[in-house]
């Protein structure tokens, strides 16, 4: 499927009552029709505008009252399964993330200050504060976190989401660390289980991000290390692709497709392009044609449930973006 095609799948199940598309990941979609819109498809950015500009029926007047009050930052990507229920932390940082990258194609100053409202948002809820890090929150939802916030600083021009953004990678290269091994962990605190594929590539994704946010080369030789480190102990070197852990009973799992939160496997192949292109080594970009030939006849059956490696499999062909 080439990407207009997916622009106008996408566009065929798109339901305006609610902003979403049933049978298909939200953040991943509006994700994968931002990137469009960057590079000029009209129709990708008038639909995820149409998605996120949306008018909320009744059933979700107690969700927009919130929002209007600062509380979720702007129309949920996915309902929750009650009016009371606080979103979790990953799908906060998800919602803010694609709140934040609408302001890059559209600058205006509604979807500004809903995006600002949705990092906010998405700060309380991980709990963060000056002093540190929630280890409550898996390494995955930790790094998407760090990312939106670099966006954000960038976007939305707000140093204090590049300082709170920098105080979060520090913390996770420091504390989610397994003491005896060196290696990432899913989660804060000795004992818990190994990272897996999305905590490695959410969290270089987000080291990616403080570089492009502040300049400082260092956050491109820590994620540079832990991509190793992600292709040491994952990578399926028979037949391309990640492992979704190095440890336990999924151990030979691999899995390409978008869920709750963008794809592990789709957001490797993103920080290997760009990854490439920041070191010049064209090693990088060769491992993430093999990921992607590695999942072709999956996204081949199923395009829409794979949006995020569609994604990087446009932009091996063009200049870097935000993921």
């Amino acid at each position: 499927m080439t990407p207009d095609e997916a622009v106008a799948a996408l566009r065929a199940r798109f339901d305006p009552s609610t902003g979403r598309f049933p049978g298909t990941s939200p953040t991943a979609a509006l994700l994968f029709l931002l990137d469009r819109a960057r590079d000029g498809d009209d129709e990708g950015r008038r639909l995820a505008l149409s998605a996120l500009r949306r008018t909320p029926g009744d059933e979700w007047s107690a969700i927009h009252s919130r929002a209007a009050r600062g509380g979720l930052g702007g129309a949920p990507l996915a309902p929750p399964s009650s009016m009371d229920e606080v979103p979790s932390a990953s799908a906060a940082a998800a919602e803010a993330a694609v709140h934040v990258e609408a302001v890059d194609i559209a600058r205006d100053d509604g979807l500004e200050k809903t995006a600002r409202a949705a990092v906010d948002a998405a700060l309380r809820t991980f709990g963060w504060s000056d002093a540190g890090d929630d280890s409550r929150e898996g390494t995955d939802a930790h790094g998407l976190m760090t990312a939106t916030l670099a966006r954000a600083a960038v976007i939305l021009g707000a140093p204090g989401y590049r300082e709170a953004a920098s105080r979060a990678g520090e913390q996770a290269l420091d504390r989610r660390v397994d003491p005896r091994h060196g290696t990432l962990l899913h989660s804060a605190g000795e004992g818990h289980r190994p990272a897996g594929i999305s905590d490695y590539a959410l969290l270089v994704r987000g080291l990616l991000e403080l570089l492009e946010a502040s300049g400082e080369r260092g956050w491109l030789h820590e994620a540079v290390r832990l991509q190793g480190e992600q292709e040491e102990r994952l990578w399926d070197a028979r037949e391309g692709g990640y492992f979704e852990f190095a440890e336990g009973a999924d151990r030979r799992s691999k899995d390409g497709s978008d869920g709750a939160i963008v794809s592990g496997n789709g957001v490797a192949a993103l920080n290997l392009i760009d990854i490439s292109r920041l070191t010049g080594k064209a090693d990088y970009r060769g491992r993430a044609e093999r990921l992607l030939k590695a999942f072709a006849s999956d996204v081949a059956k199923d395009p829409l449930a794979h949006l995020t490696l569609l994604r990087a499999a446009q932009r091996l062909d063009r200049p870097r973006s935000p993921a």
